[in-house]
């Protein structure tokens, strides 16, 4: 121990640090295809996700839209950088198929007019298996490539019926191999032989998860895929499902961050494997973030108390918060939550005719307190708030309601989002980071209160509308079947085109802007 001291202090007096672990990454998003139908997401999938690993510290090999000859020299550059490193990731959207349980990536330019286009057409997810196992302790593969692909269906056709069997739908699963490091983790972006969805905004659901939760400080990658799973399938309305198959021995972290109180003899290693036995001396108790001690029950039991007071919104369920959890990891914001609670009820006390949480009519709009706004949102602060798609579709229309043009409500938080929400920040004398924390969303709220319960009165009053009409169509086409078999007559085209208008029209209403 003391000669190890020595070497750090004489690399510290030298003006050098230790060398940080090495990381590499291959990211691959294909979606301009040009035989098959075209995928919207993946170039932004692979585009973000290569950005995020960057920030972790990866060194990247990243490409969108790959030919042939592009995937090869990808994984060509790659396989030379993964040689010997700590962590090697591949990350991979677009299409893919199985073949005898056989996983193929498939470049833009690919026909697959036969099962011979398959080894020179195609890309192996084994072969790039194989580029990741030299001397490499930890790889993790992340494929949401299990979108319905027309190529694999044609491919099934001309293979004729006694070796179709062998093309499936979405990917096979993956045996993970001992490559004699310190393990793998496999992740689908749904289960086996099921297919994914590309998804509505300018992520997959799958891919959006990923990004959102990957970099979460001091969360392990069993941690981070827990919650991606529970997400996609919130978010899917459980039709969509990811698959992970994880075979770790000790916790793997992407983001670890010590605390400055940790001596030397308790800090965890580089992939989140426990403490040697070389320490001689019991280590101090060393206050950590909630991420880095508690289990994932012990996580998911606190995130439930904090959902039940944020629902609430009351002072005495976010004290009963902080009562449990004095340094949890929404601590500040029940504290700030409890500072505008009381900042409203004063003001209701002076005035009975103010209803705390809503602005008056002809009243100024409300603002953050000055020290709130001096809190930049990040993407921690963001995702700490727990939304689904459904709670992003609503701040969504919150923006377009506040003036802030973000388009139409789907859940997915694009650039325009990103956009609306900083333009939301700059207007109110917030740091506009495009990102928000939970009293700005308590703001948002607080702005908009009035004008969202028209919007949500309005959306059931067309839903309802477009139900009524589509009730009155079947009774109506009921009608002229029996009609129609009295007289032998059919339904006229003319008449048939007016009324699929009309109701195409009221639920194109009903579900737009």
């Amino acid at each position: 121990m003391f000669k190890r001291l020595i070497a750090v202090l004489a690399m510290i007096l030298a003006g050098t640090a230790p060398a940080l672990a090495k990381r590499v990454a291959l990211v691959i998003g294909n979606g301009a295809y040009e035989h098959t139908v075209a995928l919207p997401n993946p170039a932004n999938d692979a585009q973000e996700m290569a950005a995020k690993l960057r920030g972790l510290g990866f060194d990247v090999v990243a490409g969108q839209d790959q030919t042939y000859a592009d995937m090869r020299r990808s994984v060509m550059n790659f396989s030379k950088k993964a040689y010997g490193a700590e962590i090697a990731i591949l990350f991979y959207a677009g299409h893919g198929l199985q073949v005898g349980e056989q996983n193929h990536l498939v470049p833009i330019d690919a026909t697959i007019e036969d099962e011979t286009s398959l080894d020179f057409e195609t890309i192996t997810v084994d072969f790039i298996l194989r580029q990741m196992s030299k001397d490499v302790k930890v790889q993790m593969v992340f494929l949401d490539a299990c979108r319905d692909n027309p190529l694999a269906r044609t491919l099934a056709r001309r293979m004729g019926p006694s070796r179709s069997g062998s093309v499936g739908s979405g990917l096979a699963e993956i045996k993970i191999q001992e490559t004699g490091g310190e393990g793998s983790v496999i992740a689908f972006a749904t289960s086996p032989g099921d297919v994914a969805l590309d998804g509505e905004g300018t992520n997959s659901p799958f891919t959006s998860a990923l990004i959102r939760h990957i970099d979460t400080p001091n969360a392990s990658i069993q941690t981070v895929m827990t919650r991606v799973t529970g997400d996609v399938f919130e978010e899917t309305e459980r039709r969509q499902r990811p698959w992970v198959n994880a075979s770790l021995i000790g916790e793997v972290f992407l983001n670890k961050q010590e605390t400055a109180a940790a001596a030397p003899a308790t800090q965890v290693a580089a992939l989140g494997t426990a403490p040697t036995a070389a320490a001689q001396q019991p280590a101090p108790a060393v206050a950590a973030s909630p991420s880095a001690t508690q289990s994932t029950i012990a996580w998911e039991r606190e995130k439930l108390i904090w959902e039940t007071a944020k629902a609430s919104n009351t002072a005495a369920d976010y004290e009963a918060y902080l009562g449990a959890y004095p340094n949890g990891l929404f601590a500040d914001f029940a504290r700030n939550s409890i500072k505008r609670l009381s900042s409203q009820n004063q003001v209701a006390a002076i005035n009975p005719g103010v209803v705390p949480g809503a602005a008056p009519a002809g009243a100024a709009v409300a603002t953050l307190p000055d020290p709130q706004k001096a809190i930049p949102g990040t993407q921690i602060t963001e995702s700490t708030l727990g939304w689904n798609r459904t709670a992003r579709r609503e701040v969504q229309a919150r923006l377009n309601l506040s003036g802030h043009d973000v388009g139409r409500p789907d859940g997915a938080f694009g650039p325009k989002t990103r956009a609306g929400v900083a333009s939301w920040q700059t207007v109110n004398g917030i740091v506009a980071t495009g990102y928000f924390t939970a009293a700005q969303y308590a703001l948002l709220t607080s702005q908009t209160a009035t004008q969202y319960s028209a919007y949500i009165a309005e959306v059931n009053r067309k839903q309802q509308a477009a139900a009524a009409s589509r009730s009155a169509g079947s009774r109506n086409t009921n009608k002229r079947r029996t009609t129609n078999r009295n007289s032998g007559g059919s339904m006229n085209p003319a008449g048939a085109a007016f009324l699929g208008g009309v109701v195409g029209g009221i639920i194109g209403g009903a579900i737009g802007r």
